[in-house]
């Protein structure tokens, strides 16, 4: 762990200071104690700070709320901090999350001339040059930018988001800060290790880089635009690039109103309910690219029952694996396979110790045991993936972020959607998306793509191992490597010498034959035919047949062998 050096950053003293008496003044003042020992740099300032400040229980206020309190007091970067950690229901409880949803940024304006002279410096000329016109009041204000309005030289009205003059320094001050008391914090108490501050540290610099960097937005609504190209009732505002920086961001200015008030520009809100519904599932499932924050003040309703997606700087990502992780579950989910489930969150998720599967799969089966009898119309997937989630925290598996922003998209348009049309059906929605994924997912293209993959990797496996093989004997030569032998094995050396020589031979030439199906099977363009069928096509089930008996073959002499 780094050491703090206080005669080099009076600042950073001054908002430590800061910071304790904070957590002191809302009834930290023992978590300080734990973490703040004598052995620590900070021993003497932390003494001095308990004779100033009075840390009064607070009995009445639980402990989720009150530490809540300790972010608002802290400012912008730790309601950031709080505001993004709502999202994160893989690393902490859900009393916490529901507090922390409630955080608003409550920072003060700066002024047009701090907003000029960024523009200006960002962008390479002067606002006039730039802009045809631009008000010069605040559309809105937040932690980390403020909004304004405008019109650009060619006629569009536009949105321009200005970051915080000086707020990287602050919250890069802050991270440094937070980073220490994190490292402080699993160095003092084992309890509070289990938390992992210092990985909630690093996932929150890693988010809040993200937003800091507005370029991040602006390819993610680049992303989206061609996502939706052919969706008509789905619109992603335009960006203007040459109007935009790291620190400047300019689009498409979209005239609506919240979703939640759909009537207010004659839209249906049982239309829009399926209308925003279907666009988070289509990129959730289809484009594995989705909004991660899609709440009200994030869809707006437009005439002719179109909706707007704004705010794109959260998104998750679910990759092809992931992707196929998923199909999974989602087949184990509905088959009530609790032993399938439990594997699945396993494989999706990461643990650093030894779990008991045992147990988790017993609190999988009590969350499946809410669903046992229903059909799929009556369950509430969104709550389910929800409660697997937790279920999984608690047995130390850890769900990767994106899982998780992903059950959150989906339970909040839920929320949406069923606060626009009681009747909506998740469900209903969601399984053509769910069918298309599966069936992609075991599609014989798939099935010959991932065998493919399978036989290169036993391929260039069958090359590795004879070269590791020579090193190791070079090095047994070396008088590196000592072993032990018997005359009497001899013979049986040699014999299993014999026998795994063979089957490496035989995977590479199984593993080559794989490989050429394949191939034959996919690319089945030719003009040759035998019986109807391509002629490239027949050759690549011929090989294939002979790879599988060749495999069952090394499976059969394998197991053979055992049994001698």
């Amino acid at each position: 762990m780094p050491v703090f050096n206080p005669i080099s950053a009076v600042n950073d003293i001054n908002r430590f200071r800061q910071i304790v008496a904070v957590l002191f003044s809302h009834g930290f003042g023992q978590l300080v104690d734990q973490i703040l020992t004598a052995d620590t740099p900070f021993a003497n300032l932390i003494s001095k700070l308990r004779r100033e400040e009075h840390n009064t229980p607070q009995e009445n206020i639980t402990l989720a709320r009150r530490a809540l309190l300790v972010l608002q007091d802290l400012g912008p970067t730790f309601i950031k901090l709080g505001q993004i950690l709502s999202t994160r229901a893989d690393l902490i409880p859900d009393e916490f999350i529901q507090e922390f949803k409630t955080l608003q940024d409550d920072v003060p304006a700066f002024s047009f001339n701090e907003a000029r002279i960024l523009i200006e410096t960002e962008l390479g000329g002067s606002i006039e040059d730039i802009y045809k016109s631009f008000n010069q009041n605040q559309l809105a204000t937040a932690s980390i930018g403020q909004v304004y309005t405008a019109v650009l030289k060619t006629g569009e009205e536009v949105v321009v988001k200005v970051q915080r003059p000086n707020v990287g320094i602050t919250i890069e001050r802050d991270i440094d800060l937070l980073y220490i008391l994190a490292r402080l914090a699993e160095r003092q108490s084992p309890d509070l290790k289990l938390l992992n501050p210092v990985g909630i540290v690093k996932e929150f610099e890693k988010a809040i880089q993200r937003e800091l960097d507005y370029n991040t937005e602006l390819r993610n609504a680049l992303r989206f635009a061609e996502a939706f190209k052919y969706h008509d009732q789905v619109i992603i505002p335009k960006v203007y690039k040459e109007y935009s920086s790291k620190k400047v961001f300019t689009m498409e200015k979209i005239n609506g109103v919240k979703i939640t008030s759909a009537e207010l520009v004659g839209s249906d809100k049982k239309v829009l309910a399926k209308v925003a519904l279907q666009a988070i599932l289509h990129m959730v499932f289809e484009n594995g690219f989705f909004h991660a924050d899609p709440h009200p003040g994030n869809l707006f309703a437009l005439p002719d029952n179109k909706i707007a997606i704004l705010d794109l700087g959260m998104v998750g990502r679910l990759d092809e694996e992931m992707r196929d992780k998923m199909a999974e579950l989602v087949i184990a989910l509905n088959t009530r396979n609790t032993e399938g489930v439990a594997r699945s969150l396993y494989k999706l998720g990461k643990t650093e110790e030894k779990i008991d599967f045992s147990e988790f799969k017993r609190d999988v089966g009590d969350v499946l045991d809410k669903i046992l009898g229903l059909p799929i119309s009556e369950i509430k997937f969104s709550e389910i993936i929800n409660d697997l989630i937790q279920g999984a925290k608690k047995n130390r598996i850890s769900i990767p972020n994106d899982y998780t922003l992903m059950g959150k998209a989906i339970l909040t348009i839920e929320g949406i959607g069923r606060m626009l049309d009681p009747q909506l059906d998740l469900e209903a929605e969601a399984e053509p998306f769910v069918r298309k994924l599966i069936r992609e997912r075991y599609s014989p293209k798939r099935i010959g793509e991932d065998l493919y993959k399978r036989g290169s990797q036993f391929y260039q496996w069958s090359y590795d191992v004879p070269v590791q093989m020579v090193s190791i004997l070079e090095d047994i030569q070396n008088g590196n490597i000592k072993l032990k032998t018997e005359d009497t094995n001899q013979a049986l050396s040699l014999k299993i010498w014999e026998q795994i020589i063979g089957k490496l031979t035989a995977g590479f030439i199984t593993s080559a034959l794989i490989i050429s199906s394949t191939i034959f099977l996919i690319e089945t363009k030719e003009s040759f035919t035998f019986n109807g069928l391509p002629l490239k096509f027949v050759l690549g089930l011929v090989y294939m047949a002979f790879a599988l008996f060749l495999g069952l073959n090394i499976i059969r002499n394998i197991k053979f062998k055992k049994s001698d």
